[in-house]
């Protein structure tokens, strides 16, 4: 790494720490949303549909401009689609 100073060195521990903490929420939050379409009845899970969005039909995430997916009727956050860590 670079000559860091100590503050610098704290500032992107503690980056490093929310961030963590952020994609464990986000495994939860994927987790849930897996949960709720299972019992809804869609069939979702590990090889079925690893890319369905999560607010929509969509079955795949497609395209990356500003990270929303391109497939007509989506249009969602690549956040929002199962598989996205």
């Amino acid at each position: 790494m670079h000559d860091l100073t100590d503050a610098q060195t704290k500032a992107f521990e503690q980056n490093q720490a929310d961030f963590a903490e952020l994609k464990k929420q986000m495994r939860s939050f994927a987790e849930t949303a897996n949960s709720r379409l299972t019992a809804s009845g869609l069939a979702h899970g590990p090889g079925l549909h690893p890319n369905r969005c999560f607010l929509c039909s969509c079955t795949e995430f497609h395209g990356l401009p500003d990270d929303r997916c391109t497939t007509l009727h989506c249009g969602h956050e690549m956040t929002s689609h199962d598989g996205y860590q």
